[in-house]
């Protein structure tokens, strides 16, 4: 075959020939060649329906990639995947397909979307995964590209419904998984719960290794691997809290570094793929970044100067700089918009008082009040939990589908746990959390309360007694303080009793909690008679935890049959 690429001369050659030349000796070959004369030879390979199914998938991939390189226009490969498109009765053919067309989403929005969904019917399981897998990422671009709350809410919401489903067709689907939890982790940073969105960014890196682990085909700069930078990054920069700094200067170096991967991670990726990295990219800006700044940095305007007065004019540190005092000095300029922030209050706090949170928003006027703001709705004390608490026993008491044995431990927890919800609190029921009382694998609580932000607040766990079991008390005791792995100031032990004697029962369950030797030191105990309850008891211990005081709070609800 002549240095230059020739068709005739490609045919002739073997399959494992032709699988050769066009892995290793292709691209040498196009170099003088005319864009006419290579998209008509490479359409020739991919359209036979007589060339080998492989080297017609190599073709594609190729094709693509000289579009990317300029070789060869959009409008071509546009051409070639609808236009002129055969139907194949091999599967990788048309997964193929399905993977490059994506890649020309913006050329063609609407006519590829339809595709996708009409392969929603096909038969066979990995096309539709794929197609699948597609839509979700299209309804993610438009969620990065909306312009209401509104908008990119719906989207965010259908492009999860979307990953969800890919992964359901085609099972252990890593890449569906994976933009799951991307688009999961601007929903919390969103809504500003860090403390879920950090657990989402770990479970992306061991989805990231486990891809690697397992993959043929590493390579390190790719779309994934990109998005996954640029959350961390995100995440060190939101863990920045500039009025503890000591050395300012440091810390801002640390700032622009996080700022700077961010901005300029490597996304060298395939025509559409670089839009969606670059879409992300503005979102993170515009929705996270600017917001961040103004509440955070406002009061440093002073340092920022200062350390302005140091650096050079038009380095990379200076510019960033400059851009951060901007967005802090544009913000105390005017009013925050009324609209967004009511919006973004209510949907965080959806069992507030409308007319206060309103109230709240109208006396906004610079970024520390929006923090004012956001601290009064959010701060939830450990008083109003024990109300909760008391009020949700009290209601489980009056319904007799709870008494005695006519419902078991689960109901009841997820009975008492949605009453808890519903006076405000963040519930996580039955959540995976620490190790077991075997100290093996992971075990559960009964009931998981966390902070808006998504980081623990209390523990309550939860067990039946119709008589006094020491065992069973010590075994749910140690298994509560097991779980505790960062010793909260405040949790909860719930005795559901169906014992025949209630004051009986309670007496003597005071009496043991009082005596029994705890892991932390127990320091005294005190009943709470505020409740005007003679079949709700409670009580309060307080323990010693590594130099700090913790406090354990026993209710008793009386369950009998009546």
């Amino acid at each position: 075959m002549n240095k230059d690429f020739e068709i005739q001369a490609f045919k002739t050659l073997s399959r494992p020939e032709k699988i050769s030349f066009l892995e290793n000796d292709f691209v040498g070959s196009i170099i003088n060649l005319e864009e006419k004369t290579i998209n008509s030879s490479m359409r020739e390979i991919i359209l036979d329906e007589k060339e080998n199914s492989f080297v017609r998938k190599i073709g594609l991939e190729l094709f693509t990639d000289l579009v990317v390189l300029g070789k060869l226009k959009s409008r071509q490969g546009l051409s070639l995947l609808i236009d002129d498109w055969l139907p194949s009765s091999e599967i990788f053919i048309e997964l193929q397909r399905l993977k490059d067309l994506y890649l020309y989403y913006d050329d063609s929005n609407e006519e590829i979307e339809i595709i996708y969904k009409q392969k929603l019917d096909d038969s066979e399981a990995e096309l539709v995964s794929e197609s699948l897998l597609n839509l979700g990422l299209i309804n993610f671009q438009k969620a990065l590209t909306s312009v209401s709350e509104e908008e990119c809410s719906k989207a965010l919401t259908i492009s999860k419904s979307y990953f969800i489903k890919s992964n359901e067709e085609l099972e252990n689907r890593i890449d569906s998984n994976f933009y799951f939890k991307v688009v999961s982790i601007l929903g919390e940073i969103i809504n500003n719960r860090w403390g879920s969105a950090k657990e989402y960014i770990r479970e992306l890196g061991n989805i990231l290794f486990q891809r690697d682990v397992f993959s043929f085909n590493y390579k390190l700069e790719n779309l994934q691997f990109s998005f996954y930078k640029m959350l961390t990054s995100l995440q060190k920069l939101c863990n920045q809290q500039p009025n503890n700094w000591l050395d300012y200067r440091s810390e801002l170096d640390n700032v622009y570094l996080c700022y700077s991967e961010i901005t300029n991670s490597t996304l060298k990726q395939r025509l559409n793929e670089k839009s969606v990295a670059s879409s992300l990219g503005n979102f993170v800006s515009e929705k996270i970044f600017e917001p961040y700044f103004t509440i955070h940095f406002s009061s440093e305007i002073t340092k920022l100067n200062v350390r302005l007065r140091e650096l050079q004019q038009g380095t990379e540190e200076y510019n960033f700089l400059s851009y951060l005092k901007s967005v802090i000095e544009h913000s105390n300029k005017k009013k925050v918009e009324s609209d967004s922030l009511g919006r973004m209050f209510k949907n965080l706090f959806p069992t507030h008082n409308p007319v206060i949170i309103e109230q709240l928003v109208n006396e906004i006027d610079k970024p520390s009040d929006c923090l004012k703001a956001f601290e009064t709705l959010t701060n939830k004390s450990n008083s109003e939990l024990v109300d909760s608490l008391i009020f949700a026993s009290a209601k489980m008491q009056g319904d007799k589908k709870y008494w005695a044995n006519n419902s078991d431990e689960n109901e009841r927890n997820k009975y008492l746990a949605n009453l808890v919800e519903a006076r405000g609190f963040s519930i996580k029921d039955q959540t995976q959390w620490s190790t077991s009382n075997e100290g093996k694998k992971s075990g559960e609580i009964d009931i998981f309360i966390t902070e808006k932000d998504g980081s623990p607040k209390s523990i309550i766990e939860a067990l039946i007694l119709d008589s006094l079991k020491t065992d069973y008390v010590i075994l749910h005791l140690d298994k509560l303080f097991r779980y505790d792995t960062t010793g909260l100031e405040n949790n909860y032990i719930i005795t559901y009793s169906t014992a025949k004697d209630f004051a009986k029962l309670w007496n003597k369950y005071k009496a043991f909690i009082s005596k029994h030797v705890y892991n932390y030191k127990f320091i005294d105990y005190e009943e709470i008679n505020d409740y005007n309850f003679t079949d709700i008891k409670i009580g309060v211990a307080k323990h010693l935890r590594n130099g700090k005081k913790i406090k354990l709070y026993h209710i008793m609800i009386n369950l009998s049959e009546r």
